[in-house]
């Protein structure tokens, strides 16, 4: 054969199709891979696989003009599904199970308390052999996570009781308003019936010669709505009135009475006066006084006003109109009036000068 018929027949030289075959993969190589997508077609009939529970013949009947390539999907699924994996190791399961044993004795030794200190872990650092411990410890560095449970315990009551208290205190001024409203509706069925407001029989003191008001039950006027059963005995008194001595009510006078039949925005009924009990008491009031009722811890007193409506004053100061024409006027429901019209101080009852806003029990 010829030099000629060797290059014809290609041997003895390099091969032009492998050559190109190398030149082909060095550009497959440097060639970014293009995501793969699937044709609408074939997407749709994942889709119906899908929601068809990959049940092949459900999928058919519901679609049979695409049972080809449902067919071809599920061949594919099932190639997938199909594909050989081995056995996990088992000594790859046994050492996973002792790291989880592990994690739980060390979460069990932190939250545990050695007095003693011994922390179970030698000069090093390094844990000690396990064994039976005369007392649980809590371990070095461990004494952070005692500590931020303890913080956390704290920080609960610090935020939990306040939080508990002014829940009791807004039960316990709603309750009572409540009992105001229901001493309301009770004085307008007795006034209805009786054309005045409620008196205990008997009980009409001569102010002129009383030296004190401390002797002065005002409150057993209000007795009578309960005694003849225009309201329950809960509704005279306030439920924080450890001493049931009953609401504070306006002095009965014939100057003031006719209050109680204009239905007006002005105070009739409250809670405890305090200047009676610290007079009772024999301490000195210093005017002016301002001081709110005990019955709710003196953030302020429940106040029934003739138009029956009850409002939660936080100072006995009232600004009062007396009359559709008449200025407002400041009144402190807890001082009487002189006959001067001054409330500089707690005067009295002979003093009074019955046409003021006083309001005692």
């Amino acid at each position: 054969m010829t030099p000629n018929d060797s290059a014809n027949t290609g041997e003895g030289a390099p091969s032009r199709g492998n050559a190109g075959d190398g030149a082909t993969d060095a550009r497959r190589q440097n060639t970014p891979l293009q995501p793969v997508t699937l044709a609408e077609a074939d997407q749709r009939a994942v889709d119906l696989l899908v929601d068809h529970g990959f049940d092949l013949d459900a999928a058919v009947r519901a679609h049979p003009a695409e049972r080809d390539r449902l067919e071809a999907a599920h061949a594919l699924f099932m190639r997938i599904d199909a594909y050989p994996v081995e056995a996990p190791d088992p000594s790859l399961v046994d050492a996973t199970l002792a790291r989880i044993d592990r994690s739980e004795d060390e979460r069990s030794e932190r939250m545990t308390f050695d007095p003693r200190g011994n922390s179970g872990l030698d000069a090093r650092g390094d844990a000690l052999p396990a064994g039976p411990r005369a007392v649980p410890s809590l371990g070095r560095g461990r004494w952070a996570d005692f500590i931020a449970v303890a913080c956390v315990a704290v920080l609960g009551v610090s935020v939990g009781l306040p939080l508990l208290n002014s829940m009791n205190e807004r039960s316990a001024i709603a309750g009572c308003a409540s009992n105001l409203r229901s001493l309301g509706s009770a004085l307008a069925t007795y006034h209805g019936d009786h054309n005045s407001r409620p008196i205990a029989a008997g009980f009409a003191p001569d102010l002129s010669r009383l030296a004190s008001w401390t002797g002065y039950d005002n409150s057993k006027h209000l007795d009578v709505l309960h005694q003849k059963g225009y309201c329950g005995p809960q509704c005279v008194c306030c439920g924080n009135d450890g001493d049931r001595s009953g609401y504070a009510s306006l002095v009965p006078h014939d100057r003031v009475d006719g209050m109680w039949l204009t239905h007006a925005h002005l105070p009739l009924v409250a809670d405890r006066n305090p200047l009676v009990m610290q007079s009772a008491f024999g301490g000195r009031i210093l005017l002016p006084a301002v001081d709110n009722s005990p019955d709710h811890g003196r953030r302020g007193q429940n106040v029934l006003f003739g138009d029956l409506s009850v409002v939660f004053e936080v100072s006995p100061i009232l600004t009062i109109m007396r009359g559709p024409s008449g200025p407002p006027t400041p009144e402190n429901i807890w001082i009487p009036a002189d006959n001067g019209g001054l409330e500089d101080e707690f005067h009295a009852p002979r003093e009074w000068s019955a046409v003021d806003i006083f309001l005692v029990q």
